[in-house]
């Protein structure tokens, strides 16, 4: 496994433009629940979308699988965090949700390296 720093560092661009994003469009009228939304849609977009531009493998099919099924996940997680933070945002099912879809996520991953 080989970690690239250039991509990881616009992959962090990325990753908090993205937490901003939901952070602005969470329409909750408390401030610690818009906070939560923006650093939780933060860290996960990071960890599926981190599997795509940062981290690379040494064998080429795994390599190709990871970062096929990362695409597809942080697109998943970027649509279901952006309509969690647009369309009203329940906190318990918001947390429930996207930590069982990284949890799915991490343990394709794991099963794949």
């Amino acid at each position: 496994m080989k970690i690239s720093v250039f991509p990881t560092l616009l992959l962090i661009i990325v990753v908090v433009a993205i937490g901003y994003l939901a952070y602005d469009m969470a329409h909750s009228r408390a401030d610690a629940s818009k906070l939560l939304v923006g650093i939780v849609t933060g860290l996960s977009v990071l960890l599926t979308l981190g599997c795509v531009i940062g981290i690379s493998l040494k064998n080429n099919q795994m390599n190709i699988n990871m970062k096929a099924w990362s695409g597809v996940a942080s697109l998943v997680m970027i649509v279901v965090n952006l309509c969690f933070a647009g369309f009203g945002v329940s906190i318990p099912y918001y947390l429930i949700v996207v930590s069982l879809l990284l949890v799915i996520h991490l343990w394709v991953i794991y099963k794949l390296i």
